[in-house]
């Protein structure tokens, strides 16, 4: 009976594992086309990075995925220990992500909703019934959250001592937890 109930554990941990694996090539491959394509359009700094808002995802099969998120994008020049920001802006939508021959992940496209009195309208057709946590998501409040983690947490993974970030015309926000 323990090694039934081991085997099931293992086989949950090992299933956790690459759930989360998955869900990080996921994401690496968002940021990487949001820093690459869409952060180019940008008066740009000395970092590009995004924060990724995943509002919901689904497999059509192993190779193919669609996401809805609520990203933005920003560039920062450092000063001191502040990462000042240069420029950026919101990009919501839905990508479609395919595996590539080599095993990686790489979105191949994004329909995004339309800028001014056409948002809401493109927004509701592209969420559809992902809309009412889109429109959660899409908060100043959320957004400002998400970002400063996900600020912080490319800091540590590229082993940079920033502290803080700054928006022209506001008060610099602690990187800390």
């Amino acid at each position: 009976m323990a090694d039934g109930r081991l085997r099931r554990a293992q086989a949950d941990c090992l299933r956790h594992i690459e759930t989360s694996r998955r869900e990080q090539a996921v994401r690496d491959a968002m940021g990487e086309y949001l820093v690459n394509e869409i952060g180019q359009h940008y008066l740009q700094g000395e970092l590009c990075v995004p924060t990724l808002a995943i509002v919901a995802a689904e497999e059509d099969d192993d190779s193919t995925a669609h996401v809805w998120c609520d990203c933005w994008i920003d560039w920062y020049t450092p000063a001191g220990d502040t990462l000042m920001s240069v420029s950026g802006g919101n990009h919501a939508g839905c990508m479609t992500l395919r595996l590539q021959p080599d095993g990686t992940l790489r979105v191949t496209d994004f329909e995004q909703t339309v800028d001014g009195a056409g948002n809401d309208a493109s927004a509701r057709r592209i969420f559809g019934s992902h809309y009412y946590i889109y429109s959660n998501v899409h908060s100043h409040n959320i957004r400002e959250a998400l970002r400063c983690q996900q600020l912080r947490e490319y800091c540590r993974r590229h082993n940079l001592g920033y502290t803080h970030y700054k928006d022209y015309g506001w008060d610099p926000v602690p990187l800390t937890e």
